[in-house]
């Protein structure tokens, strides 16, 4: 019983202290990624609006974003999302192909995403050839509605 009143026996707890604290706080492992293409749908709405997100979910539980505010593109041009999905995150870049020999300007593309389930999805929407981006959270819930300016 001496034994537990020396000075090594509290260096030896100490130690393994530490270590089971340092386990314990160690960030929880993500979630494997995948990187899922959404295609986007163009037209024009003439609304000369600030560049946006209007988003919406639907019956079947499927994201609907409205991009406003595309800067010169036609309809020749081509949107589209490369999102990174991984648990309850999604990464969303934007790609914009420009081609101003289309006959009509477009400003508004439309896209779809379904492959999610009804939680709380943590977005970051980033637009690299707009430079503007904006992060927001979205409960996917029939009916849920909201807007984000991109900055």
């Amino acid at each position: 019983m001496s034994w537990f009143n020396t000075i090594e026996f509290y260096v030896i707890t100490g130690t393994i202290a530490a270590g089971a604290l340092a386990v314990v706080s160690l960030p929880r492992r993500r979630s494997h990624s995948v990187l899922h293409t959404v295609p986007g749908r163009l037209y024009y709405s003439g609304d000369n609006a600030d560049p946006a997100l209007d988003m919406w979910v639907d019956d079947n539980r499927r994201i609907h974003i409205i991009r406003r505010g595309l800067p010169d593109v036609s309809d020749m041009g081509a949107a589209s999302l490369a999102i990174n999905h991984s648990g309850f995150d999604l990464i969303v870049e934007e790609r914009l192909t420009f081609d101003r020999r289309g006959e009509s300007p477009v400003d508004t593309a439309e896209f779809i995403i379904d492959f999610v389930g009804p939680e709380r999805y943590h977005i970051r929407y980033n637009s690299e050839d707009t430079s503007l981006m904006t992060a927001f959270t979205i409960p996917v819930k029939e009916g849920i509605k909201m807007t984000r300016e991109l900055k």
